[in-house]
């Protein structure tokens, strides 16, 4: 913006009423009358662009810029589809594809694991209702996500900016919500593991309070300070609770979103000194054990374990990317589209399709089910002879 205020100096105040100038992140807009479009010259030293050109951005009536620049006249035929807001470029046509695939497979399977666990009586030990939790927080954050990728930007087309804000917040709070649920997973085997506990005294409402209420908190903490900064900001990104830059470091607004970040990063932190205990202790005092309960304990922390590090990992790279390098940015964006889509697939495959308990009473119902079926058929062949 620093370079906006230098080549068109401070908006003006004349009276009449103006969309202000902005950034959208490839050139400087001008402040201009509603209702006009702005024209100004085609960015230079562009590969695929022509610099001779104009581009054009509507100032709508209520005084509100239109959601994308119109570059379409900078393009030139050797590179049609690769400039800032045009046409949509060939990766971010993939990387939609993935994002939509992803989180609609990864949705419909853990509904799936969600029925199993709550249809069936015999799953309903306290291990079983945290995996249930954590799946109901990746069922969230999978349907806010979807929900948004269709009605976010109509939304603030229409200057509904409390909807954004709203839609923003409570996707933040699903996302928070599924790494205190995975804390929870944590704490529940350090609990049973390291500190020898037994499972029946462990009060359930402990845990509902730190994987939903502790959240909840923290995103109502960062609305009320985002909305004191924000509440002058004429940036659609911003007023909507959006990271204006990929660097946190270079807005104010941004730097708020540490309110949440900071805590999720210490889940993350804490999760590694839960996950290392009871490796230890698996390791150096339950490795001659063959009872159920430890078995089942060591599929868990197995479960645990491999997707600890996914959704860690992925949550750590999407704040700093990697590196500035185009083609580093191009694999980082394209993994990351793989990781946050797919992520509550993995969740669902290793808590419920390859637990065994979950495969034992699943059989168990088939056989009877079949059994059942070929009981009536015999039934009725005697009948009718």
């Amino acid at each position: 913006m620093e370079l906006c205020y230098l080549l068109f100096g401070s908006d003006p105040d004349n009276g009449n009423s103006y969309c202000n100038m902005t950034w959208d992140g490839l050139s400087c807009w001008p402040a201009s009358l509603v209702g006009e479009f702005a024209i100004i010259q085609c960015p230079q030293n562009m590969q695929g662009v022509d610099s001779t050109q104009n581009a054009t951005r509507l100032c709508t009536t209520n005084g509100t810029w239109a959601l994308k620049s119109d570059y379409n006249s900078c393009l030139t035929d050797t590179n049609p589809k690769d400039l800032y807001n045009g046409v949509e470029s060939v990766h971010e046509y993939s990387r939609r594809i993935i994002y939509n695939l992803g989180f609609i497979v990864s949705t419909i399977t853990l509904i799936i694991a969600l029925f199993i666990f709550l249809y069936f009586r015999s799953l309903r030990c306290l291990r079983n209702i945290i995996h249930s939790h954590l799946i109901a927080t990746f069922i969230l954050r999978n349907l806010l996500w979807i929900m948004m990728q269709h009605t976010l930007w109509p939304i603030v087309q229409a200057d509904e900016k409390w909807a954004c804000k709203l839609e923003v917040a409570l996707f933040n709070y699903a996302q928070m919500t599924n790494f205190f649920w995975m804390l929870v997973e944590g704490l529940y085997l350090h609990i049973i593991i390291v500190w020898t506990y037994s499972a029946d005294k462990i009060r359930k409402w402990y845990f509902i309070i730190i994987g939903w209420c502790v959240p909840a908190v923290i995103i109502t903490i960062w609305v009320i300070f985002r909305t004191q900064v924000t509440a002058d900001e004429t940036s659609d990104v911003a007023a909507c609770f959006m990271p204006k830059s990929k660097n946190y470091a270079e807005s104010e607004a941004d730097k708020l979103d540490y309110i949440y970040i900071a805590p999720i990063l210490f889940v993350l932190a804490v999760n590694i000194i839960f996950l290392g205990s009871i490796i230890w202790i698996l390791v150096t005092k339950l490795r001659s054990s063959h009872s159920l309960e430890t078995k089942q304990l060591r599929k868990a922390v197995k479960a645990t374990i491999t997707l600890f590090p996914l959704l860690g990992i992925t949550y750590v790279i999407f704040i700093w990317p990697p590196s500035d390098n185009h083609i580093f940015v191009e694999v980082h964006q394209y993994i990351n589209a793989f990781l946050q889509s797919f992520q509550g697939f993995f969740v669902a495959l290793f808590y419920c399709f390859l637990n065994g308990e979950v495969q034992t009473v699943i059989k168990k119902k088939i056989t009877n089910w079949v059994e059942s079926r070929a009981n009536y058929s015999l039934i009725t062949r005697l009948r009718r002879s």
